[in-house]
């Protein structure tokens, strides 16, 4: 049973210039210790924790009405096929959380799908 959808796009261009301007401040805000280290293996990590950080936002609107989640407490991994996938902080939550991850040359979408 489906209990939500979200879907978040971001221009690549933002999340680099963030990274720029704020460097290891704003990573280390957005992103946990695992996510930095999958997208910093890439030679333009950009694309990556834009991916990352759309399927955050998409998994906020897919949730709806969880003001308690941080940035932070929403970890995307992958796994060693390559799948994304997400790990909650929140221990209460007990649902299904399903993403996709996509980027093109300025862009990155995610989508977030809760089931029950």
């Amino acid at each position: 049973m489906v209990l939500g959808i979200g879907t978040d796009i971001i221009e690549i261009d933002r999340i680099d210039k963030a990274i720029q301007r704020w460097g290891d401040g704003f990573l280390s805000h957005v992103f946990n210790k695992e996510e930095i280290e999958y997208a910093r293996k890439y030679k333009f990590s950009a694309p990556h924790f834009a991916g990352r950080f759309a399927a955050k936002e998409a998994i906020y609107k897919a949730i709806g009405d969880n003001k308690n989640l941080g940035w932070k407490d929403i970890k995307i991994l992958n796994d060693p096929n390559g799948k994304p996938y997400c790990v909650l902080n929140d221990r209460k939550f007990v649902n299904k959380i399903l993403i996709s991850i996509s980027h093109t040359r300025n862009y990155a979408v995610a989508s977030a799908v809760v089931t029950k």
